[in-house]
């Protein structure tokens, strides 16, 4: 029985792979019918996407990065649309999402749409200056926003762009003033060098900054690395690909339903690979919520 999908497409992501994916699809489903909808700016498929867009659909198809996928489902969790079914096939230049699936290449994409599997993964829901928004991947404050900063600006050198400014982000070696609580029970006032909430394992380019992280288990995983020298932050950062970096007595570990973050310090925030928003925030486990083909 032939399906009908939503193609919602960024031909500018990441490795411009969007459009040769697009007609892979096309040609090796042939019976299925593909609705095609182009992001033209920031947050379009926020503002565009509505019930009559998504009307008889049976999965959604993200072609593009993790802030295609942002955008995508933000716009179904305005839309009360969660339930439909999403695939992020790897058009972006980091793909951390798709790193947790061990599915970073169109064949392997294209293997879960046949077999369309469907699982449900929580989601984190973000307020922060009177908004909200919805993060299926991850929350950055610190120094990873100023790396995300400057991987925006060298989007020229494709996928090593994560490297290269993690490296340079690295040098300047910024901190601010952070208070932490997590479940209300646990609360931390000092200076960090930065702070990760993660619903996955895996950000920017495969870095495994969560090895423990569950997208089922009801938890989002958060990292807080305090201030410290140039050269423990030089030590540490090897080590994020592995995992082993959380054994660091420069960081804690935590797994929590909850966190909010307050600083003077006006710092933008990093959501999913978007740059977005600032403390204070609140952040806050939305169980199960999020249907994707797994």
């Amino acid at each position: 029985m032939s399906k009908k999908f939503l193609c919602t497409m960024n031909p500018k992501s990441g490795t411009h792979k969007a459009a040769k994916m697009l007609s892979a699809l096309r040609n090796d489903f042939p019976d299925d019918v593909f609705i095609v909808l182009e992001s033209k700016s920031a947050g379009y498929f926020t503002r565009f996407i509505d019930d009559t867009i998504l009307a008889d659909i049976d999965a959604v198809l993200v072609l593009g990065g993790d802030g295609t996928m942002h955008d995508v489902v933000n716009a179904l969790h305005i839309n009360n649309k969660l339930n439909i079914p999403v695939l992020l096939f790897p058009a972006g230049s980091g793909n951390a999402f798709n790193h947790d699936f061990d599915s970073l290449t169109y064949k392997k994409a294209a293997d879960r749409l046949r077999q369309f599997r469907i699982m449900e993964i929580d989601l984190m829901q973000i307020t922060y200056n009177d908004q909200s928004c919805i993060s299926f991947n991850m929350i950055g404050w610190g120094l990873v926003n100023d790396i995300s900063h400057l991987a925006e600006d060298m989007r020229w050198l494709g996928p090593a762009r994560y490297t290269a400014s993690s490296v340079i982000g690295l040098l300047p070696n910024p901190s601010s003033h952070l208070k932490v609580k997590l479940d209300d029970d646990i609360e931390y006032d000092e200076d960090f060098s930065f702070v990760l909430i993660l619903n996955t394992k895996h950000t920017g380019k495969g870095m495994k900054m969560a090895p423990y992280a569950d997208l089922q288990d009801g938890l989002m995983d958060v990292l807080l690395v305090r201030k410290t020298s140039l050269k423990n932050l030089l030590v540490l950062f090897p080590s994020i690909y592995s995992g082993k970096h959380v054994n660091s007595k420069y960081l804690e570990y935590r797994q929590v339903k909850s966190i909010s973050l307050d600083s003077d310090s006006i710092q933008q925030l990093t959501i999913d690979g978007e740059i977005k928003g600032n403390a204070p925030l609140e952040v806050r486990m939305l169980e199960q919520k999020l249907a994707i083909i797994g």
